[in-house]
This record gives structure tokens, C-alpha cells and sequence, in this order.
């Protein structure tokens, strides 16, 4: 093992400035200089086959190794040749002289508007050197169009090439033509339909059909001397709903929408694939060389790896071995040598490319990318140019920020900006799911925007199995043990992701402990993801209810809470919190908010109504508590107990009757202790209604009042299984579906869409005047307070307002009344609401960060300027708004801009805070 170690760190680049330009340091001293493309990935887009796609002007690059350098230094160096006559290139297939050779003689591009483009060279005119002159420029190939993918094979014994194209509308085509005859006639037939993919590799060519098949043809059978002969492409055995192929070194590999991935031999085409279990979820397959182990003399160095979510790569062998020094992999490349060699390329986050070759002994090395000849090596250093682009600066938590001077005072860095992020994470719940054999859970996945399609799969099928039930994936627990359920995330576009959950199934009553040893066991990595901390949080606080939970019977028909009952829920609560807490810290895993303690009340009869009865001196003063929620057949009720005392006011008790109804709806009565009928209470209780609706987006809680009848919001509640939505008032609920749509919306970025659509179905937002949403207009704090409202259904038509700038009958009155009642949104100190006045950025995320913390107890971080530091602009941020900016950025509440600029003091768009709250409604 050391001596991998030590192997890996003669393999490492230290980068040092000097007089402005940005060199790589090799272990003998000598130094080579970087011309600006050591992070390659900042100013080119990296295609298969060693293409590169210059970004600023769209021109087309090849690049090979240089052969003198590929044993003597300690990284490779790339050397890049311009492709003429070629831009905007989406697929490139080229022939060179030789093998790596720098000789382009001949090319088929793809362009990015869908056309196919070609050139050939005259016969004995490439240069050994560099790519020569072309003959005349590239061509189009006529009526070839609607392209998105292309293969080519070119055969330099029957001077023709063939090429193999997939269109926009599923069908693959041929199409051969004579190499360096422009007037040859060309042969195109027409091959498959309904096709997803093509790949191809050692002359073969597959194609992935989108219901899964996998077909396969040879690209010589489409010479002409061979066309009559051909048989068509015929379909793989043994391979069904395949989502992508890789063909690699000695084995090609086929990955399943389920996450399974199989294999079979490059070399034998006609193997039967089988699965490679310890590949599961994986991204890519590597290869490396057996000669590899053998010279290095370590068993460490496994022959194949994965590549995981957690962006390494794990050993398909040795389940817990990771190939060590080559982390934050982005995503893998290949370039087919010839029939038995593959060269591997890993491009990692930091805009570096890593490749080895899988047939002979090579470790992973970093490519230095230079133009033209690599001569200047020889000589020792050479300083790139002021056009070039000066060193970037990492800040602690690895993004950049800023433009960085060098120290000869020349232009200013290039940044790289941040994309955009369109859609939140997705999360699973539970993220740790604790059952007994036999016993079922439903896995929940939030942030799911629309054309996104997730796969599960279990790891170990003997501990537990999946089944889908109305479309949601449950898992039962079948023996005693642990696994991992784990989702594969695809998005049109975007790579897929993976995600999991935890399962142990246990024989006994063994919640606590079951969890502490998950948390014990838990891979570092996952200890600092966000996500896999509000998993553990989340799942934290179910054991903690679970310590808390009491089985309790009516007394002379009723449910009474009494101070003795919250004082013993309030006490098992603790203990189990503060073992939670210390087996956190002690495996180093710092929370974003505080536990969240919520007691529950099993009742054991089942009354035709149930009825509840609070006395305000349990619940009013406690801090060792923080909800109670109490069961009422399939409904529950959930009490706040910060909110005790509001609720009471003058009070001592308050009873709560609550029935279900013919109709599906569930009638509650809010009444003093006379029993005397209460139309409404001072602060809201939670009521959450059994659904089988757990996609939100189009369903809302409806308030029924005799004829009043109107949508008061609500979202699914995975811990709790229904429909959740804060009531304040009398009558009778039920949940329905509500959708709504604003033809404006039609283009937008998915997640903007559905928080507009999820807010519209829940009488959140509404259409101005022709019924569009108007995302682009601004926002006023009349309409963000009527929102705000709305969302945490705070209206009260008593409310009474002190601006002097409110008056009924403005349509916002009772808004902005009832927000002052309960302290939402403030006005002036001059006694003003300014309703007409837009809102700054600032102000609205103020808001959402402040009910994060007082609602889920999310912590302000102690380090505002970590998150502020994000922005080139930070200094609009005004004193005040620091903290909650920060915990908003941290939260994600809002993005941080492609330009970097939060302006924080301009005013919101309505699309803005439909975005902000829609990402707040699902984290309350």
C-alpha cells in the first residue's frame, strides 16, 4: 500500500506562479509550461475520440499524446492542431495516418443545427507533423438534417467510408460514400426506428432502442461489395431496458434503468452479458490493466472500477476499496486505440483531464495541454502570453470568487460562472427506514420536477424487497439485516444522479440503537452532504418520537392532554435527544438546525368522533417540546406548542371535536370549555388528511363553510403520510384535485414552472388580468404580503391594520391586516405599508430565512460572510439583512447567479418569489 501511495504522489502537479504565468512543476525540477490549458475543461468543451470545442469561437481542436514524453515525465502532454473550416460542432469522427497520429486525412463533423458535414484529404498529401491544408473546404451532406448523433468508420483498403446518423425522430440511416470523390454517388438505406442511442467501437455498432432492446451491426457489411449480403442489425440476447452502452477496453458494458449494470466481452460480440453486482448505481465503468498490479506489486490496484455518485471510483471486486488520488470525477471519456486498447480520460470538477491507456501498466496522469510541437518542454519554462488566462482563486469551500490580478498587473482572470441551478436537489424519506420483518414504507422523493424519472433498486434482495404501489415505491423487510435502497435521477439533459436510503430491518424493538450504529457507520463523505445531514436529522427526530409516543383511551368520551401526559413525553423525548445529539458530535456531524421534538398520542378506540381536550397550563411555558401530534383515526391533528400561548389567549381550555364525513371530508369544531362553538382560533393547529395523492403539485386542502368553499394550501407530509395544512377556523376539510396553469408559463425552466403551477393549485398565486402568471413582472409588497398570507393561511377578517396608508376598500386590506395581526411583514416607522412600493431582494429573503428559523428552528450561520463571499456584489447587502441572506443562500432559498450579483437591494420579480417560496413551502 505504500508503495501505491507513493507511486501516486511522483504523479502529482504542483502549481506555482511566476512573472504570471501558471507552470507544472515535475519531480525533476523542470517545469513545463501550462499555456493555459491545465484546466483545460475552462476554455474548451471535451467531445469523444480527442476533440475539443473551443468555447469562445465555437473552432474545432484535435489533440494527441506526445509519444516522447509518455514514460519519462509525470504527466502527459496533449498537443492540440486546429481542425479548418469547422464551427459550432456537436460530434466529430475523424481517420488519421496512424494510430494517435497527427494526420487527419479524413472527417465527418456534426453540427449543432443537426446538419453532417465531411472532408477528405488527396491521397499522399497529409503532413507527418500537423494537419495539412485541406483540398477544399468541409461539405454538407445533402439532404442529411435532424441529426443527433453520428458514427463513422472510414476503410482506407476500399477507399469508402461509411456512416451511420440517428435523427431527431428515432430513425437510423446509412449512408457510404467514396473517400475523396466528391462525386460519388452515395449509398443511404434506412436501418432502425424508435432509437434512443448509437454507440460504436472495433467496427461495430449499437444501437439502444427506447423500449430498452439493444440492436448491433457490423459497419463493414455496408460496403458496397458486402450490401447485398447484409442481414440488417440484429438484436442483442439477454440485455432488456437499457438506458446506455459503454464500449470499453476488453469488456462493453450495458446499463439497466433499475441501475443494474452487465457486461460482456469487447471481443466476443456475441457473448451472452452478465451483471456485475457490485456496479449497481454506477455512472461510468473504468478499466485498468492487469500489468498495472503486476509491476506496481500491490493488490491494491483492482482491473475495473465504477464510477459513483460520490464521484469516485469503487472497486467492482472489493466492495469498500476506492481507487485512491483520483476524486470529484466529473465524467469519464474514451478514445478506441485499436482493437484491444482504450485510452481512459477522467475529467474532474476542478476542469482537469486525467487519462490512462488499459493495456499496458499506467496509472492515471494529469494532460498538459500545449499548441502545436511540445518543443518548449526541452527548454524548461515558457510564459503564456497577457491574453492568456491568469490562475484562478479557490475559497474554502472550493468555488470561485473574484477576478485575481497577476503579479505583473496584466488583464484580470476570466471567472468561470456558476450555472444556474433550475431545480433543487432531490431528497428520499427516510433517509434511514427502520423496520421489523414484515414491515412496509413507502420512499418519498421531494424536489421532483417534472420530466424526471427515478429507479430504485435494493442492494441486497434477501433483507428486502421494492414494489410499486400507485406509482410510489415501497419497501418490506423481509430478514433481519442491512441495505441500501438506492434512486437513479434522470433528467432530460442532465446526467443522472443517484441518490439512497438506508434499510435495517431488525428483530426486535431496536429503533434507537439501530440508528446511532447507522450514523457510526456512515461514510465520511456523506457526513458533510447536506442532504445526507437533513436525512440524518430527519430520521433523528422519528427515533425521538418514537421514544415519545403514548397509546392513550377516551375518559368519559374524550382525549384529555393533561400536564402529567406532555411531562412524560417531554422527559422520554429528552433522553433520546441528548443520546442522539452526543453520537452526532462524537462522529463529527454538525446539524443545520435544531431537533425538532414532536410527541405523539396514539388513541386505541375508534369513536365516530373524536374529541380533544387542551389545558393551557401543559402546554403554555414548555421549551423541552415542540409539537404534539395526536391521532385521530386516519387524520391527525399537530399542536404547537410555541404557539401555546396565542392559542389560548384568555382561554384555559379548548375542545376539538373532529369527524369524518360522507363525502370524504373530515368536519372540525373548535370549542370553549361551556362547549360553546368557537368560529375561529388565535393561532393555527396543523390538520393532515389521509391522501393517496403524494405528488402535491396539482391538489390542495379546501375549507368548506356552507356555501364557502376555497383552497387554504397544503403539502405531503412523508412522516406523517397525508396532506398537511395549518386551519384556523370551523368547518369541513378534504383535499381535491385544484390544478391551475398560466399559458406564460409554457418555456420556462422546469422547477419555475411547477412552484408556479404547485402555488396556483393551492390559491397561492393567481393570474393578472388575461389570466397569465407574469413571472417577469415586479413585484409588489402588496401582492408578496397577499402571498405570504396565503401561504400560511394567516387570514382573518377581524384583523384590523395601523398604516395610514391602508384603507378598506384597497383589494390588500384584509392582507396586510391580517400579516400585521401575525407578524409576517412589517411596515415603516413612519406608520406606513408603502403596499404599491416594490420588494428588494433582500427584504424578500429576509422573510423566508426568518420563518426557517422560527419554524423549523434552522440555525443563522455563525460565518455570514462564507455565504456572502459568493457574491462580487456582497456589499449591497445591507447589516441587517446578513444573516438571514446567508442562511438563505445555505438553504438554497435562492440561487446564486451566473454573474454572481445578488443585488440585493433591487427590486423581485413575481417568477422570483414563486421560486423562493415554493422552495420554502417544501422545507417548512
Amino acid at each position: 500500500m505504500k508503495r501505491l501511495i507513493s507511486a501516486l504522489l511522483c504523479l502529482m502537479l504542483t502549481l506555482t506562479a511566476h512573472s504570471g504565468s501558471v507552470q507544472a512543476k515535475v519531480n525533476s525540477g523542470s517545469t513545463v509550461s501550462e499555456q493555459q490549458y491545465t484546466r483545460i475543461g475552462e476554455d474548451y468543451d471535451i467531445l469523444d475520440e480527442n476533440v475539443l470545442l473551443d468555447k469562445k469561437d465555437g473552432s474545432i481542436w484535435t489533440w494527441v499524446l506526445n509519444k516522447d514524453y509518455l514514460e519519462t515525465l509525470d504527466f502527459y502532454v496533449g498537443e492540440m492542431y486546429h481542425i479548418p473550416g469547422l464551427q459550432d460542432v456537436k460530434q466529430f469522427r475523424y481517420k488519421s495516418r496512424e494510430i494517435d497520429g497527427r494526420d487527419v486525412i479524413n472527417y465527418v463533423a456534426l453540427k449543432k443545427d443537426g446538419t453532417v458535414w465531411y472532408w477528405d484529404s488527396k491521397t499522399g498529401e497529409a503532413d507527418a507533423t500537423i494537419i495539412h491544408s485541406p483540398m477544399n473546404t468541409p461539405s454538407p451532406i445533402k439532404d442529411l438534417d435532424n441529426v443527433t448523433s453520428i458514427v463513422a468508420d472510414f476503410f482506407d483498403s476500399y477507399k469508402f467510408k461509411t456512416l451511420f446518423v440517428l435523427k431527431s425522430d428515432g430513425s437510423v440511416w446509412s449512408w457510404g460514400s467514396e473517400i475523396g470523390d466528391a462525386t460519388s454517388t452515395p449509398i443511404q438505406s434506412k436501418l432502425l426506428d424508435d432509437v434512443a442511442s448509437i454507440n460504436s467501437a472495433r467496427g461495430l455498432v449499437y444501437a439502444v432502442k427506447k423500449d430498452g432492446s439493444v440492436w448491433r451491426w457490423s459497419t463493414s457489411s455496408y460496403l458496397p461489395d458486402y450490401i447485398s449480403e447484409n442481414k440488417g442489425p440484429e438484436q442483442i440476447k439477454g440485455l432488456v431496458n437499457i438506458v446506455n452502452i459503454q464500449l470499453s477496453g476488453y469488456e462493453n458494458f450495458a446499463f439497466k434503468q433499475d441501475g443494474t449494470v452487465w457486461s460482456w466481452p469487447a471481443y466476443e460480440p456475441e457473448a451472452i452479458p452478465k451483471q456485475i453486482h457490485q456496479a449497481t448505481g454506477a455512472r461510468a465503468m473504468v478499466e485498468f490493466s492487469m500489468m498495472s498490479r503486476m509491476m506496481l506489486l500491490d493488490q491494491f490496484i483492482d482491473t475495473m472500477y465504477s464510477l459513483q455518485t460520490n464521484d469516485q471510483l469503487w472497486s467492482v471486486y472489493n466492495d469498500d476499496k476506492v481507487f485512491p488520488g483520483l476524486t470529484d470525477i466529473a465524467t469519464i471519456y474514451l478514445k478506441h486505440r485499436d482493437k484491444y486498447s482504450t485510452w481512459y480520460y477522467a475529467f474532474k470538477k476542478d476542469q482537469t483531464l486525467w487519462a490512462w491507456d488499459n493495456s499496458y501498466a499506467s496509472l492515471p496522469k494529469l494532460v498538459v495541454f500545449t499548441k502545436g510541437t511540445a518543443a518548449d518542454i526541452r527548454s524548461g519554462t515558457t510564459e503564456i502570453s497577457t491574453s492568456k488566462r491568469p490562475s484562478t482563486t479557490e475559497t474554502p469551500n472550493g468555488e470561485r470568487t473574484g477576478t485575481t490580478e497577476t503579479p505583473t498587473g496584466k488583464r484580470p482572470e476570466a471567472v468561470v460562472q456558476p450555472e444556474k441551478r433550475t431545480s433543487p436537489e432531490i431528497s428520499l424519506y427516510p433517509f434511514i427506514t427502520m423496520l421489523q420483518p414484515g414491515g412496509q414504507q413507502p420512499i418519498i422523493a421531494t424536489n421532483v420536477v417534472p420530466r424526471t424519472q427515478i429507479t430504485y433498486t435494493i442492494d441486497d434482495p434477501s433483507i428486502g424487497t421494492l414494489a410499486n404501489v400507485n406509482g410510489v415505491p415501497v419497501v418490506k423487510a423481509i430478514n433481519s439485516g442491512q441495505t441500501i435502497v438506492r434512486a437513479t435521477i434522470s433528467r432530460p439533459g442532465v446526467p443522472n444522479e443517484t441518490t439512497y436510503v438506508l434499510l435495517y430491518v431488525m428483530g426486535g424493538s431496536m429503533q434507537s440503537n439501530t440508528y446511532l450504529t447507522a450514523v457510526r457507520s456512515l461514510p465520511d463523505i456523506d457526513k458533510q452532504n447536506p442532504l445526507m445531514v437533513e436525512g440524518l436529522t430527519q430520521a433523528g427526530e422519528l427515533v425521538i418520537s418514537a421514544a415519545s409516543t403514548e397509546k392513550m383511551t377516551p375518559v368519559n368520551g374524550q382525549f384529555v392532554i393533561t400536564s402529567e401526559l406532555i411531562a412524560r413525553l417531554a422527559g422520554n423525548a429528552s433522553k433520546e435527544k441528548s443520546a442522539i445529539q452526543q453520537t452526532l458530535s462524537e462522529n463529527k456531524i454538525t446539524l443545520a438546525r435544531e431537533l425538532i421534538v414532536n410527541a405523539e398520542i396514539v388513541t386505541l378506540s375508534n369513536p365516530n368522533e373524536y374529541v380533544f381536550k387542551l389545558n393551557k397550563e401543559g402546554l403554555v411555558g414548555r421549551k423541552d417540546i415542540d409539537y404534539i401530534t395526536v391521532q385521530a383515526g386516519d387524520a391527525k391533528l399537530v399542536f404547537n406548542v410555541a404557539t401555546a400561548e396565542r392559542l389560548f389567549q384568555s382561554q384555559p381550555v379548548i375542545v376539538i371535536r373532529l369527524a369524518k364525513e360522507s363525502n370524504g371530508g373530515y368536519r372540525v369544531q373548535f370549542q370553549n370549555e361551556q362547549g360553546q362553538e368557537l368560529s375561529g382560533i388565535p393561532s393555527n393547529i396543523q390538520l393532515i388528511l389521509p391522501t393517496s395523492q403524494i405528488d402535491a403539485t396539482n391538489t390542495s386542502v379546501f375549507y368548506v363553510n356552507g356555501k364557502a368553499r376555497e383552497p387554504i394550501g397544503g403539502k405531503y407530509n412523508p412522516s406523517k403520510n397525508g396532506m398537511e395544512a395549518e386551519i384556523n377556523r370551523s368547518g369541513t376539510y378534504l383535499v381535491e384535485e385544484n390544478s391551475k396553469s398560466f399559458p406564460d408559463m409554457n418555456g420556462r425552466d422546469p422547477e419555475l414552472m411547477q412552484a408556479v403551477q404547485f402555488l396556483g393549485s393551492k390559491g397561492i398565486v393567481s393570474g393578472k388580468g388575461n389570466g397569465n402568471f407574469m413571472p417577469d413582472s415586479l413585484l409588489t409588497r402588496a401582492e408578496f404580503t397577499t402571498m405570504l398570507v396565503k401561504v400560511f393561511n394567516a387570514m382573518d377578517e377581524t384583523a384590523k391594520e395601523s398604516f395610514s396608508d391602508v384603507e378598506p376598500p384597497q383589494w390588500h386590506y384584509p392582507f396586510i391586516a391580517s400579516s400585521e395581526k401575525n407578524h409576517i411583514v412589517e411596515g415603516y416607522p413612519d406608520g406606513t405599508f408603502m403596499p404599491d412600493r416594490t420588494i428588494e431582494r433582500q427584504e424578500m429573503t429576509a422573510i423566508g430565512a426568518r420563518f426557517l428559523h422560527e419554524r423549523k428552528h434552522y440555525y443563522y450561520p455563525s460565518n455570514p460572510e462564507e455565504y456572502l463571499n459568493r457574491f462580487v456584489d456582497k456589499e449591497t447587502v445591507s447589516k441587517w439583512a446578513k444573516p438571514t441572506m446567508s442562511l438563505a443562500v445555505k438553504q438554497r432559498l435562492i440561487d446564486v447567479p451566473a454573474d454572481k450579483q445578488i443585488k440585493a437591494r433591487e427590486a423581485v420579480t413575481r417568477g422570483e418569489a414563486a421560486r423562493m417560496l415554493y422552495r420554502l413551502y417544501l422545507q417548512l
